[in-house]
């Protein structure tokens, strides 16, 4: 082979490894610009995921706090019943027991006391004296008040 020929094929060589390393270098770059991309969406998912940890606790604390505080308002609640119950018993044996008792529990009450009970309901101890000062009846303790 002539001397120019053998240049030629290296010319032709080292212009097809130039290319090659041109488009290797060109991938590196996108494979770079790609896996930055990826490991940002990564950092930011974990940001996520840690926030999201974070929250699950404090509401799971919540719901622990909430499910104590019902536990605790339902035994109220049978602790108030049962002493209802009680008492009924308690007025419903005295009533048979006690001759007295059954007629000051049956008989009216006075008028004076009737009248008290007859005003309309205060919805704080401010709005409840120009009423009790205009000699306005107040509501019945027994009966929710009306709108």
């Amino acid at each position: 082979m002539s001397e120019g020929r053998v240049m030629r094929v290296l010319a032709i060589l080292l212009m097809i490894v130039t290319s090659v390393l041109l488009f290797v270098g060109h991938e590196n770059r996108v494979l770079r610009q790609s896996f930055d991309k990826a490991n940002l969406v990564a950092h930011e998912q974990k940001a996520t995921i840690t926030a999201l940890t974070a929250q699950r606790a404090v509401l799971a604390k919540q719901n622990r706090q909430n499910d104590a505080l019902q536990q605790a308002w339902r035994q109220k609640l049978s602790d108030i019943e049962e002493r209802a119950f009680r008492q009924e018993q308690t007025i419903s044996r005295l009533l048979n027991e006690n001759a007295e008792f059954r007629s000051w529990y049956v008989s009216a009450l006075p008028d004076a006391v009737r009248r008290v009970h007859q005003r309309a309901a205060c919805a704080s101890a401010n709005h409840c004296e120009p009423a009790l000062s205009a000699g306005q009846p107040v509501p019945n303790a027994r009966q929710l008040p009306r709108d």
